[in-house]
Formats: structure tokens, C-alpha cells, sequence
């Protein structure tokens, strides 16, 4: 069967836009090299954060806060249509301060918040106490943004990819791309080795490998990877009941009490691995956050890449090559962007009239001149 899309990546991205271009009514097929999942997107914590990732950039934050809402939507969806709980919840995020300069830090970031219209609280020791009990006491106060949210990736991603292929899209695993197939000036499919798939739109989004897939017209440190380590442990009962974030990491707590700690941020290649370094960064981070995680066990950790981009934005629509189109280079914010991302992809492709985001994301900012 002709695909009238063919989506390069099977990771959260790839699933979230395959999803809604099928719901769009287009034949969608989707190739991953390994498992769908298999890299960033099993291996992220599932903040849903944008007033904590993107205080100070209004634009950024415009686009997390949208994304999130949207996640919000997508949550009622999967459970009404396929009883998956993906683990949506509005607890809210908070940022804590260990000295002077930190505290001024919370104040700036409360001030730029509030004139944007957006609701946080500044909390002193004995509130931060009160509210979670179990931040270390040599804290001095903290910012509260109770708007933010957070999903469990994997369970979002099996329904994501259930919810696909319930609309008819096709998974290929184990497939390598070798190239994009380019005819005329314009994207034909893609090469698999010795066999041609034919498609009159191609979507990249392959992560961090993005721009290492002949065919593109982007320089490859476009997208680049950013190493992250992280650890998991357990506590009865659950530690927080917030997202914490302070000391230059964050403590992510689920409901049943497992809680993830992060994460390093390391240009180091595509340099797989676990480090003594990089585990004792994120241990010291998380214990100084919450000291009585010095007594919990390790329960598991791991390393992905993230696709870092030289303006921190990601690139989301079609490429100066006709029919060729990006949803990579999200960075920290690739699960919190999937559902704005597969929304902007598919009102470029219907040929809406592009929107502010849609032209400030433009892959065309980053390509290389045609030769």
C-alpha cells in the first residue's frame, strides 16, 4: 500500500504525529530503527514545565503552555477511547533557594511570570516546610507554579502508538533510513539499503540522528545531542507531592512513590553510557534537594541524548525541499512539545496559513543555501 506520509522515528514525536495526521485521514507509515520508544522518550522524566523551562522567554513559554493544555485534551482522549491512564496530573512544579542570590533569582522569575498572567506564589522556610515537608530545611524559600503537570512517557507513548495504529498506521521496526529519496527537487520517499518506500510527504523525526540522514539540507550540528543521566529510587510514602527542582537538578515524584532524578546535561557526542561523574552529579543534586533520599535505594538509571539546537528552539514544519518536513531538536521539551508539535505538522500539510509559531519554528531558518 502507497503511504501518502511516511514518518522517519518511532519515538514520541514520530507516534504523536503519525496519530494525528491519520485522525487527518491521511495512510501513515512510521519507521523505527529499534522499538518505537526505545531512545529519549522512554528515558525522559515527563515534566510538563514551561513556567519553569521558559520563564524568560515569552515566546517559548507561550508555546509549553499551549502544548500542555493540548496535553491535557490528548489525556481525556486516550482514557475515553482506550481506557490508558497515562499518568496526567496537574501537581504543580516548585523552585527552590539556597541563598541570597538564588532567592533574588525566584523573585525575578515570580515577576516575569506575573506579567505575563501567570499565577505563582513566593514561599518562605516555613511555608516551603509546611508544603513539602520533606525539602531539605537549609532551603530559604520558594516559587510555586501550581499550573504545571506531569505525564508518565511510557505509558503515553503505548497509547499514543495503540491510538495510531487504531487509525490505520502502519510501524515498521528495525528499519534503518539510508537516505531521503529526493526526485525533481522534491522529497519522493525514503532509501532502506536496496529498497525504495514511496511517499509524497516525509517526516524526520529521528532525534538527536536527525540531521545525520542523507538528504537534509542542514549542517549536522543543527541538531546535535545532549547527553542526560538519570537514577530512579522508591520511597514509601511518596517523597513530594510537587516537582522539585533546585540546586541545578529536580526530583520528580509519582503517585505510587517512585522517584526520578536528573539530569546531566553533557555534549559529549552520541558517547553512550553511565558515568561515575555523571551519577554523582545527579546524586548530589537530588540529596541536597531531599536529604532522606540519601538513605534510599538505587532502583535503576540510564542515559539518552537530547536533540539540542543552536537557538534552543526546535524545528517543526516543511523544509525548503518540497514535501520534506522536520519535528525535531526539542531538547528538554520534547514530551511537553508532541502534541503542538503533531498539530503544527498537520496544519502545514492541510496548507493553513502559517501561524506566528509555525514561522518562528520554520526548519528554513537553519538550511543550507541550494546548490
Amino acid at each position: 500500500m502507497l503511504s501518502d506520509v511516511i514518518v522517519v522515528g518511532g519515538g514520541l514525536m514520530g507516534c504523536s504525529v503519525a496519530y494525528r495526521l491519520a485522525k487527518d485521514g491521511a495512510k501513515v507509515t512510521v519507521l523505527e530503527r529499534s522499538v518505537p520508544g526505545a531512545e529519549a522518550s522512554s528515558a525522559a522524566a515527563g515534566i510538563l514545565g514551561p513556567t519553569i523551562e521558559s520563564f524568560d522567554d515569552a515566546f517559548a513559554l507561550q508555546l509549553g503552555r499551549r502544548s500542555r493544555e493540548l496535553h491535557a485534551e490528548l489525556a481525556e482522549e486516550l482514557d475515553e477511547y482506550f481506557g490508558i491512564d497515562v499518568g496526567f496530573r496537574r501537581c504543580g512544579v516548585i523552585k527552590i533557594a539556597f541563598d541570597d542570590k538564588e532567592l533574588g533569582e525566584l523573585e525575578r522569575q515570580a515577576e516575569s511570570l506575573r506579567v505575563q498572567g501567570i499565577r505563582c506564589q513566593r514561599w518562605g522556610p516555613e511555608e516551603l516546610a509546611r508544603q513539602e515537608p520533606n525539602c531539605s530545611p537549609e532551603a530559604l524559600g520558594a516559587l510555586s507554579m501550581a499550573e504545571d503537570a506531569q505525564v508518565e512517557p511510557r505509558k503515553l507513548l503505548s497509547a499514543v502508538a495503540l491510538g495510531a495504529e487504531r487509525e490505520g498506521v502502519t510501524f515498521r521496526t528495525g528499519t534503518t533510513v539510508r537516505a531521503i529519496d529526493l526526485e525533481g527537487g522534491r522529497a519522493r520517499g525514503v532509501r532502506l539499503g536496496k529498497e525504495s518506500l514511496h511517499a509524497e510527504r516525509v517526516v524526520v523525526a529521528a532525534g538527536s540522528w536527525t540531521t545525520l540522514i542523507p538528504g537534509l539540507p542542514f549542517d549536522s550540528e543543527t541538531i546535535y545531542p545532549v547527553r542526560g543521566q538519570m537514577i530512579t529510587t522508591e520511597t514509601r510514602p511518596p517523597i513530594f507531592r510537587r516537582i522539585v527542582f533546585g540546586a541545578g537538578g529536580y526530583v520528580v515524584t509519582r503517585p505510587d512513590g517512585r522517584v526520578l532524578c536528573g539530569s546531566t546535561m553533557e555534549r559529549v557526542g552520541f558517547q553512550r553510557g553511565i558515568t561515575f561523574g555523571g551519577m554523582a552529579d545527579v546524586i548530589e543534586k537530588a540529596t541536597r534537594i531531599a536529604p532522606s533520599l540519601r538513605n534510599a535505594p538505587i532502583k535503576s538509571h540510564w542515559s539518552s541524548f537530547r536533540p539540542g539546537t543552536p537557538d534552543g528552539l526546535p524545528l517543526v514544519g516543511e523544509s525548503r525541499v518540497e514535501g520534506l518536513f522536520i519535528a525535531s531538536g526539542h531538547y528538554r521539551n520534547g514530551i511537553l512539545l508532541a502534541p503542538l508539535t503533531a498539530e503544527l505538522i498537520a496544519d502545514a500539510m492541510s496548507g493553513a496559513p502559517q501561524s506566528r509559531e509555525a514561522q518562528a519554528l520554520s526548519p528554513k531558518r537553519f538550511e543550507e543555501p541550494a546548490t
